[in-house]
């Protein structure tokens, strides 16, 4: 059983006996814990320290606790809290007051990202570009700089302790082993994602004599079979032909959908597979389609109950559109073989009498509602989706300010604070307000239910200028009851005349 424990600001840590952990090793690098515990006479000294920003230690890592529920029940009362790892908190909340323009290697620009963060760096350089150009690069947190940093560089990350590893990619090959996905499998978890999947996009370049965009568009063949989905468009004036622009535009356009599969350690190792690493790759061959793929190990979860199975997710399977359009022949071929259908019946010559599934437990899965729609849920989602122009529309709405907050005066009227969220969810903020309350759990404005986001998020912005000139900033908050707060700023004399929020996140 791993050891949980927890510490207040003073340096007092207390255990936590008891408690329910689970942690996640995620896609993108983040771990979190999910924190679950009854209070006792055998753990009241912890749970008293377990609050919003105390400190989590669990297997020798710390995490900062960023939400907290507690509730009652019948015999007494009981606490869930989730929390992130250190370096995420800390890299959040150091800030980087300058910025570089040029052509950068990839450790100058480490060393500026995480100046003053306390954290040192090591990269393998196999596969990384040399350097790469970056335009005002700077004026941001060292969390999101690092991201941006990580992006242009295509390069992963792993950390431990205050030392972080930048690569191509961590993990190993594995062609060793098959992962063999049969419908007998004990319920694994299949997911398919098209939530960021687009088939159209536009791109404007640079300006010619005329004042006119140099303007190219792109259809995915998808297009086709899915129909116009819309993605943002690249509007950048460094490209000067067709080409390039055209180059930009469908490494930009997500037109993939993404497949990932979810085994418990116990379920990989029956399947001949042990030892897993998160960011391993491994053959699979899903049947009864013949689909052979490689996938990879994406997130890792495991648990404080060492008796409890870790489990791992495997994906994604990015099927780009050729790939796909293929795949709608084949499949078809796959399906007469399985289905008679003029019945709709499962055949009985398609039945491996060796075990790979049952004739019920394939009629089950093709009849589960849950993982296959209806027509009419078909029809009533392309009715949905054919009554957008874009997806990328945004209807905007004013809030109701409060404790003292008004809209900032400006004659321009340039800043009207608004939100406003799209068709995928993204909820945005703009505008700018002042002479309000600053401080903790104190909001400035309350979003509407469909506009909160499913964790505090936390965001930085441009605060009034102080008496010398000097830029300021301030750290503002969207809790998942809608609050907006503005929590501190750095400016000591002006901090609320002007406060400038111009951020976004996913909603719930």
């Amino acid at each position: 059983m791993k050891i949980l424990a927890v510490k207040d600001a003073t340096g007092v840590m207390e255990p936590l006996p008891g408690f329910v952990t689970t942690r996640t090793d995620g896609s993108d690098g983040a771990r979190s814990l999910k924190v679950t515990g009854v209070k006792t006479k055998n753990n009241q000294s912890g749970y008293n320290l377990v609050k919003n920003e105390n400190t989590l230690i669990f297997d020798n890592e710390e995490y900062i606790i960023k939400t907290h529920r507690e509730r009652t029940y019948r015999k007494g009362v009981g606490v869930e809290v989730t929390a992130i790892h250190r370096i995420f908190d800390d890299l959040m909340n150091n800030y980087i007051y300058e910025e570089k323009t040029g052509t950068l290697r990839l450790d100058a620009m480490l060393s500026f990202a995480l100046a003053g963060s306390g954290y040192t760096f090591e990269i393998d350089t196999t596969d990384l570009p040399i350097s790469v150009r970056v335009e005002n690069f700077g004026w941001n947190n060292s969390l999101a700089l690092f991201r941006d940093i990580l992006e242009k560089f295509g390069a992963e990350f792993d950390y431990r302790g205050k030392k972080i590893y930048v690569a191509k990619k961590f993990g190993i090959q594995r062609d060793d082993s098959f992962l063999r996905y049969k419908f007998n499998v004990k319920d694994p978890q299949k997911e398919i994602d098209t939530s960021s999947f687009s088939t159209y996009i536009r791109g404007y370049g640079k300006k010619d004599e005329k004042g006119n965009y140099l303007f190219v568009e792109y259809k995915s063949p998808l297009a086709e079979f899915y129909g116009i989905k819309h993605a943002d468009p690249v509007k950048d004036e460094r490209y000067t032909d067709k080409e390039s622009l055209l180059a930009a535009m469908k490494k930009q356009l997500n037109d993939s959908m993404d497949i990932s599969l979810t085994f418990t350690a116990i379920e990989l190792k029956s399947m001949g597979l042990s030892d897993i690493k998160k960011g391993d790759y491994v053959w699979c061959v899903i049947e009864p389609f013949d689909l052979n793929v490689q996938l990879r190990a994406v997130s890792r979860e495991d648990y404080s109950d060492e008796s409890k199975s870790p489990t791992f997710t495997f994906g994604s399977i990015a099927k780009k559109a050729s790939d796909i359009i293929a795949s709608f022949n084949t499949t078809k071929k796959a399906v007469d073989k399985v289905i008679d259908t003029s019945t709709g019946k499962i055949k009985d010559s398609a039945i491996n009498m060796n075990g790979i599934a049952t004739k019920a437990e394939l009629q089950s899965h093709i009849s589960n509602t849950v993982v296959h729609i209806t027509a009419e849920e078909r029809a009533t989602w392309n009715a949905a989706s054919n009554s957008l122009d874009n997806l990328d529309s945004i209807t905007w709405a004013t809030p109701i300010l409060k404790n003292g907050w008004v809209q900032y005066p400006d004659q321009s009227w340039n800043y009207p604070i608004q939100y406003g969220k799209d068709f995928v969810g993204t909820v945005y903020l703009r505008g700018a307000i002042s002479s309000g309350t600053i401080g903790n759990a104190i909001p400035a404005f309350t979003l509407p239910v469909g506009y909160r986001p499913p964790f505090p998020y936390l965001f930085i912005g441009v605060s009034s200028v102080s008496p010398d000139g000097i830029p300021q900033y301030f750290r503002g908050v969207v809790t998942p009851s809608g609050d907006v707060c503005i929590e501190n700023s750095s400016s000591a004399e002006l901090s609320n005349q002007f406060i400038g929020i111009y951020t976004q996140f996913k909603a719930v």
